[in-house]
């Protein structure tokens, strides 16, 4: 009898070994981003997985403001200070793929461009961030 207790005790824990299993989602399908000019990808890439999460559709930069536009509406903002504005566009899809470009973008400016990125992401996140909540407060 006790053999008997200890199989059923360990088909339980297999069994639900085989339960759990079955119930962990799947990982996210991966993104697809397009950069339209050559090297542009280093610069922006890795950026893109945080603005699809933060539920950006797109960031518009111009010489004089950024736009985001977002499920929660339109952000518009001036550039951060100390960094030189440069032309970009990020534009998420929802199938999770995206498309950067840049005009301006060459190898002589990728620094220009990465700072741009490391400062105005953020800031768009954030504003998303705070819309979003004041959007569900109301």
């Amino acid at each position: 009898m006790r053999k008997l207790s200890a199989i059923v005790l360990i088909a339980a824990a297999l069994g639900a070994g085989v339960t759990n299993a079955q119930t962990t989602p799947a990982a996210p399908p991966a993104r697809t981003v397009r950069a339209v000019q050559p090297g542009l990808l280093e610069v922006m890439g890795p950026r893109v997985n945080e603005i699809y999460g933060a539920g950006i559709q797109k960031i518009s930069a111009t010489a004089g403001a950024i736009a985001v536009q977002s499920p929660w509406g339109n952000i518009s903002f001036g550039w951060p200070k100390d960094v030189k504005p440069v032309a970009f566009t990020i534009e998420t899809a929802k199938n999770g793929g995206a498309t950067i470009s840049a005009p301006g973008f060459t190898e002589a400016n990728k620094a220009d461009y990465r700072a741009a990125i490391e400062a105005v992401v953020p800031m768009a996140i954030a504003k998303a961030q705070a819309q979003k909540e004041s959007k569900i407060t109301r």
